[in-house]
């Protein structure tokens, strides 16, 4: 079972803090043989070529012998190098490392500073990714769990149910066009097709009922016509995205790798939603779209939530007394750390890509919703 490390928004708070010397290197990944070696390549590299660049800027031997011992400690570490996904995380200092294995897709990148550059981390925390599927075809079906930490793995069912058509209506075959009771031919498997679906959504209901109440996760559904269109006549209580194809040749990360695929989708349209409402406030002050104000209220503790785009490169200093920034292209990435401190400050952060933002108020690159006006 792959189990994903990511870090908790206590994480990136400590992961924020200052560290002299800071490597931070992203890298795109894949868990095959060919992978993991193009990854551990791709990582020393990264690391050769970041020590040399301190070293450029006057960093001690001592220092970058430091730094080459936390490396080596991750460079055999079996067990990262063996579990890898889609993308991976390697924070170095003279003082300090730490790797995370992501399933999101990251870009690959390398930055050097006083602070890891945190806004593809960012984006990969605050990003959800919890989801449930099902895959059903007249053969059986099955329920799935995807979250932030477990790639998309079988669920364990509480009760009993039919395993497939057949049992669900409880006939040898539904195939065909032989005679079952008193229906026959496409109509009568038609029928027996929507009881096979209407008994599978039951079971739907009863088995994520239980785990989600609230129905606040979407679920994925993995089948043909028609059963496809009858499991979304059910009205279930979850939003269900519709996955078309047949389900039972796909592997369990497959499955991960089609509800990973969309999920950005539904939160785009998520986010874009929350924009909108933010904008609502703009007129009485309740809402920011410049950098310099966004950052005095982050440090004032009045910002309530910070959309940024975290692929736009923002670089400089910031005081951490006052909120002044001033841009610096040899600086930190600036909206990584209004995102820090927005975090401490007990706000809620989300990282997007360019375009998915629809909102009116949304300029491209930040926006602010305060707790209260700030002079």
């Amino acid at each position: 079972m792959i189990r994903y490390e990511l870090p908790s928004t206590g994480d990136l708070i400590k992961l924020g803090e200052s560290h002299p010397n800071a490597i931070t290197i992203y890298l795109p990944t894949a868990p095959t043989p060919t992978g993991r070696q193009q990854a551990v390549t791709a990582a020393k590299s990264a690391v050769d070529e970041a020590v040399r660049t301190l070293r450029g800027q006057g960093m001690n031997r001592a220092e970058q012998e430091a730094i080459r011992v936390r490396w080596e400690e991750i460079l055999v570490d079996t067990r990262l190098w063996g579990n890898l996904s889609n993308s991976l995380v390697i924070l170095l200092a003279p003082d300090f490392s730490e790797d995370f294995v992501l399933p999101n897709h990251l870009e690959a990148q390398t930055q050097i500073g006083d602070h890891f550059d945190l806004g593809q981390l960012v984006r990969a925390v605050t990003s959800p990714q919890a989801a449930f599927a099902l895959t059903i075809s007249s053969n059986g079906w099955n329920l799935w769990r995807a979250s932030a930490s477990q790639r998309a793995t079988e669920l364990e069912l509480g009760e009993e149910y039919a395993e497939d058509a057949a049992d669900a209506t409880n006939r040898m075959t539904i195939r065909g066009r032989k005679l079952l009771r008193r229906l026959s031919g496409d109509e009568g498997k038609k029928v027996l097709i929507e009881r096979y679906a209407q008994v599978v959504a039951d079971a739907v209901r009863t088995e994520l009922g239980k785990l989600d109440p609230h129905a606040t996760l979407p679920l994925f559904v993995f089948a043909t016509e028609p059963l496809l269109s009858m499991i979304q006549s059910e009205n279930l209580p979850w939003q269900l995205v519709a996955v078309p194809g047949a389900p039972d040749v796909l592997r369990p990360d497959e499955i991960d790798g089609a509800v990973r695929q969309r999920i950005g989708a539904l939160s785009a349209q998520a986010n874009s939603e929350l924009a909108d409402s933010i904008g609502h406030g703009f007129t009485s002050g309740l809402a920011l779209t410049d950098l310099a104000p966004i950052a005095r209220a982050a440090v004032a503790g009045a910002v309530s939530t910070f959309i940024y785009d975290f692929t736009a490169q923002v670089r400089g200093t910031l005081d951490d007394a006052t909120g002044a920034i001033v841009l610096a292209q040899d600086g930190v990435d600036l909206l990584s750390r209004i995102a820090v401190i927005v975090l401490q400050n007990g706000g809620e952060v989300i990282a997007v890509r360019p375009g998915e933002i629809k909102a009116e108020i949304w300029h491209g690159q930040v926006l602010a919703g305060l707790r209260h006006p700030i002079a």
